[in-house]
């Protein structure tokens, strides 16, 4: 699981689309912003995009049925994992983006503990 944090307008979602360009997905890659998740499945993967920007409440996330895409092998990348209220499993990558005067950056990368 990658979580993917920052401001508005901090990259996520560029970052997201060039991870499942990486991993293979050729077709349109449609920002989960309102239908909040979309799927991509690919011949050696598949992988969940979940946008969390419009949840009022961590609750919802149970209305998305996430337990329906838990499969060994799946990739997740998530925007605004804070508003799931620690209700996510932990990440195995985190990315903190930020936007400063000279444009987009990454601002930190942390790993679990079991990557480290």
């Amino acid at each position: 699981m990658v979580t993917l944090i920052g401001d508005l307008g901090a990259g996520k979602t560029t970052f997201a689309r060039g991870a499942l360009r990486a991993l293979g997905v050729t077709g349109t890659i449609k920002s989960p912003s309102y239908t909040l998740i979309e799927t991509y499945e690919l011949p050696t993967v598949n992988v969940v995009h979940l946008d969390l920007y419009r949840l009022k409440h961590p609750d919802e996330l149970e209305h998305l049925g996430l337990a329906d895409y838990h499969a060994p092998g799946q990739r997740w990348f998530i925007e605004w994992p804070e508003n799931g209220g620690g209700r996510l499993p932990p990440a195995d990558l985190e990315f903190r983006f930020s936007v400063t005067a000279e444009g987009h950056r990454i601002e930190k990368i942390e790993t679990s503990r079991l990557l480290k």
